[in-house]
């Protein structure tokens, strides 16, 4: 009998437990399927059922009119009771703050008690609960009718607005005239010791880069007081016209008709330089320039050279210098 040349192997261990294994995993997770759909439908069935909740809120306020300033609030809490089905107090809570009931007095008829004390009926809140819900309003239970706070009288004073900005130009681009603002005055409400002092309203920073074309910008007031002072209108718009430029000069006489003595300048000529806008490029002339030397609180007798300045010009120019900016002169002897 001849021997086999191949050697003999025997069956491990591991290669006939790994089906095992693989049909107990597949086992625990049928299982936990089955436990998730079995827990799916369970939720389902509660969610489905009517169940009777009670919610007690703390009441905020916002909007309130410019004119009056909110010091107290009388009703500071406000439940409400109500049965609905699951899945709707389900979508209540994770929809609304359960804790905080914020109320807006622009959609409400702010009513005067007496004094300074207002009131409003809580007949709309109810509203808006049963449509949210899908309840009958016989369905909700509010504790209160009414719910009562204090507003304070406040004077008023039209203040001027000013702009805030950081505007980056496109070159040749640049801002062509000074903004416009809509409405340049707004109306401030506050205690008079605070209107006393205030002069402006400013904006919120207004930031652009690489601006090449006219904007119209809606901004937010900026509010320095806001415990203390309102706003009306809290927003302005602000209106950018915008050219482009260019680079021009013109050359003129100086002015030496004022000097107190007689005297000639070395040169008599200078050159003005300056930018201006495309559209009013055609419009320059030297005549509309006027340059003369500084001889204010200076002894002609004591200086070799005057510095110049320019005292007529354009308004549509900008950017502008004189070249050169002193002169030599010599005085003229009778």
């Amino acid at each position: 009998m001849q021997s086999s040349d191949k050697p003999y192997r025997p069956i491990r261990q591991r290669d006939i437990s790994v089906p095992d294994r693989r049909i107990k995993r597949s086992d625990n997770f049928i299982f936990l399927l089955c436990l998730i759909i079995a827990a799916f439908f369970w939720l389902l069935i509660k969610l489905s059922g009517t169940y009777t909740v009670s919610y007690n809120y703390k009441i905020k306020y916002t909007n309130v009119p410019s004119e009056k300033r909110l010091t107290k609030i009388i009703d500071t809490t406000l439940n409400i009771s109500f049965s609905a089905r699951g899945y709707d107090i389900l979508k209540l809570n994770i929809t609304e703050d359960m804790d905080v009931m914020t109320i807006d007095l622009k959609d409400y008829e702010v009513r005067k008690s007496n004094n300074n004390t207002y009131y409003i009926q809580t007949g709309l809140i109810r509203e808006e609960l049963a449509s949210y819900i899908n309840v009958n309003e016989s369905d909700v239970t509010l504790s209160k009718n009414s719910l009562h706070f204090i507003l304070s009288d406040l004077h008023v004073k039209d203040v001027a607005v000013k702009t805030r900005e950081k505007i980056g130009f496109k070159d040749p681009f640049d801002l062509y005239e000074k903004e416009r603002v809509e409405p340049a005055k707004v109306s401030v409400y506050g205690p008079s010791s605070v209107l006393d002092t205030l002069q402006y309203i400013y904006t919120e920073v207004i930031k652009l880069a690489s601006v090449d074309k006219d904007q119209i910008i809606k901004t937010r007031l900026y509010n320095p007081l806001p415990e203390l002072i309102n706003l009306e209108p809290d927003e302005v718009l602000v209106k950018l016209r915008i050219e482009r430029f260019t680079e021009s000069f013109v050359e003129t006489e100086i002015d030496i008709s004022g000097v107190p003595k007689k005297i000639r300048t070395f040169p008599s000529a200078i050159r003005i330089n300056f930018k201006v806008a495309q559209k009013d490029f055609s419009n320059i002339k030297a005549s509309q320039f006027r340059v003369v030397p500084e001889t204010d609180n200076i002894d002609l007798n004591e200086v070799k050279r005057l510095h110049l300045k320019l005292i007529e010009k354009p308004d549509f120019i900008r950017d502008e210098w004189i070249v050169p900016a002193d002169v030599e002169f010599l005085i003229i002897k009778k």
